[in-house]
């Protein structure tokens, strides 16, 4: 493991940006391409049918990859603040995340609910929104099921929500063994949970939209910030490859091997495959993120870690545009690979502008709020290119010892 260059304060890695756009071009590609059988797919692709449907399943492990990141970027940021200060602040890392995640979820709340009201909406669910109002989104689906919509895909923060509500307390209490202990409690409770969801045999909505069974990828994120003690591996180009290529083989196999993504109850492959499925779903997040940090800014391209900076407005309105341009073409619903292939670009593009305008006139001035409320700052220093393309890995001194 080797350190990078230090600057007191600040701990940016471009890398990581890349790594969220990464996350979520998985997450806009799974609700992109089919996922329902289709006789023109079944017919195109024979024997390959299962496996097309399986690496579109796959996709959806970005938002596993969003957790896992999310978890080891807080956990590094709050180890941080306590070896710099002694202690870490509940009350500042509240409004950070406030100022960072409340802005655009509450405007994408109200731009969902109008689009309830419009002629082509479902007046009926707008009173669902509720639920995602206090962070509750998770809960609704795993208990009624998924009602496709706008703001869907708002469920993942109200998992966030929770993490958010233990994460500062945890760092500031907790010694590095403690925080060890915590963690595999969380993947106990999780596999428990797996395995419970496997005896009963329940649908996949239940287990997904779990906050239970998402928090081992948080407990996978924060083990990884433990082992590397803030410092990132040394690897050569094509062992960070060969990490890649394991990771997909660990989530692929996860969903077509173990059948972690259920089709109906019926499929429930139990507990033991569950827990086996949502094992290597983590497992894989961890080798991405291995195989990203400490990659040198110069190899990484300038788009995607804008892309990657941008990411929380991709997330929040990728849907949106989905909705939009399949709405403009509803005769060419069927599927079609040069079709298909023209709508999911035009959408690609619709989100892109979507969440480059929020980001530039609409989060930037909450963002500047944000960082008057960091003791770590996790930006890229002012000054930089936009892109990032000249910036460098810039960390402060990795935790010590004693705060152990």
């Amino acid at each position: 493991m080797d350190a990078q260059p230090q600057t007191e304060g600040r701990y940016y890695r471009p890398e990581l940006d890349v790594v969220r756009f990464l996350a979520l071009a998985f997450v806009f590609l799974h609700h992109a391409l089919p996922t329902d059988s289709s006789v023109r797919i079944d017919s195109s692709l024979g024997g390959f049918t299962a496996a097309f449907y399986a690496v579109v399943d796959t996709c959806r492990l970005g938002l596993s990859l969003f957790f896992t990141l999310s978890a080891f970027l807080i956990c590094e940021l709050l180890l941080r603040e306590k070896e710099a200060t002694g202690t870490v602040v509940g009350k500042q890392f509240y409004i950070r995340r406030i100022l960072r995640i409340w802005p655009l979820y509450y405007l994408a709340l109200i731009i969902g609910a109008i689009a309830t009201l419009l002629p082509s909406g479902t007046p009926s669910l707008a009173p669902n929104l509720g639920w995602f109002a206090i962070f509750m989104g998770a809960w609704f689906y795993a208990h009624h099921g998924d009602v496709p919509n706008t703001v869907f895909q708002l469920w993942s923060i109200s998992v966030e929500e929770q993490f958010y509500a233990f994460a500062p307390w945890t760092v500031k209490f907790f010694n590095r063994r403690a925080l060890y202990l915590f963690c595999f409690a969380i993947l106990a409770v999780s596999n428990a949970m797996l395995f419970y969801y496997g005896h009963i045999h329940t649908g996949d909505d239940e287990v997904w939209f779990s906050s239970l069974v998402q928090f081992q990828c948080f407990a996978a994120g924060i083990l990884l910030c433990l082992v590397l003690r803030g410092r990132v591996p040394a690897l050569a180009l094509w062992h960070r490859g060969l990490l890649l290529a394991a990771s997909w083989g660990c989530w692929f196999y996860a969903i077509y091997g173990l059948h972690a993504r259920i089709g109906s109850p019926q499929d429930n492959p139990g507990g033991w495959a569950l827990m086996g499925g949502y094992a290597l779903t983590s497992l894989g997040c961890v080798m991405i993120l291995l195989a990203f940090l400490g990659i040198q800014p110069r190899l990484l391209p300038a788009w995607a870690i804008y892309l990657g900076r941008i990411s929380y407005g991709l997330y929040v309105f990728h849907l949106l545009a989905l909705h939009i341009v399949f709405d403009f073409f509803p005769h060419t619903r069927s599927f079609h690979v040069l079709v298909g292939f023209v709508k999911v670009c035009l959408a690609f593009g619709l989100m892109t502008l979507f969440a480059a305008v929020s980001y530039r006139f609409f989060e930037t001035p909450f963002l500047k709020l944000k960082r008057r409320h960091a003791v770590i700052q996790s930006q890229p220093i002012s000054g930089w290119p936009e892109t990032g393309r000249t910036a460098t890995a810039i960390v402060v001194p990795a935790p010590s010892e004693k705060s152990a």
